[in-house]
């Protein structure tokens, strides 16, 4: 199991100090921390696990408005709150979070919903680098590209090339994967325009080809 690479969107700055400090210490890695919903959308790669997310933040966007982003993009999330308000909270569970910790949180709560974020995680892909076999997560790949024998992964920190068929890679990528051409299948986590022709993903343009537009009625 890889170190989920964990995300706070929490107003306090204290409490957000923290909790960070207790995440790395649980052996988890928090690589960033955003004070309101409006400064997380703004910054944001999606490059990151999972959220603990604070549902009453201060600015416009609540916890709740943030939670359907994440939703949306399939990224697993947990709600930080100190209010019991019976209606926020159904609100809340419409939206299916991971789980729940309560204000002032304590230190196996924190742990016990990292575990249950960490078993959801996708499995590491294992594919082979300058150094041998090596461990890719599936979150990291913007798009796969086939080119005969060949497979072209496309990820946030450059490309890997493997020897391998396309279809036999499919198999081991989580549901956040579409096929949208018989030589792509993209990560729908990167998608930023879309048409019917083509979509694009951190800048490239991908095809989409008559045979596999319906995958695209999901989004």
């Amino acid at each position: 199991m890889h170190k989920a690479r964990v995300i706070i969107i929490e107003d306090e700055f204290f409490a957000a100090e923290h909790l960070k400090d207790l995440i790395n210490s649980l052996g988890f890695w928090v690589i960033g921390v955003y004070h309101s919903g409006e400064d997380f959308l703004s910054n944001t790669a999606w490059n990151f696990d999972a959220a603990i997310v604070d549902i009453f933040l201060s600015a416009k966007l609540s916890g709740l408005d943030i939670g359907k982003k994440l939703k949306e993009h399939k990224k697993p999330f947990v709600f930080l709150t100190a209010n019991q308000d019976a209606k926020t909270l159904r609100e809340a569970a419409h939206l299916q979070p991971v789980s729940y910790i309560t204000k002032p949180f304590k230190p196996n709560d924190v742990a016990a919903a990292l575990e249950i974020i960490a078993h959801r995680l996708p499995k590491m892909l294992e594919v082979r680098g300058a150094n041998g076999i090596e461990k890719l997560n599936p979150n990291d790949i913007i798009f796969i590209k086939s080119d005969g024998v060949y497979v072209e992964l496309h990820t946030v920190n450059g490309m890997v090339v493997q020897r391998k068929l396309l279809k036999e890679i499919i198999g081991q990528l989580p549901d956040f994967f579409l096929r949208v051409h018989r030589s792509y299948l993209v990560n729908i986590n990167f998608i930023e325009q879309r048409s019917s022709s083509h979509l694009i993903l951190k800048g490239h343009e991908i095809p989409v080809s008559r045979s596999f537009r319906e995958n695209l009625t999901i989004l």
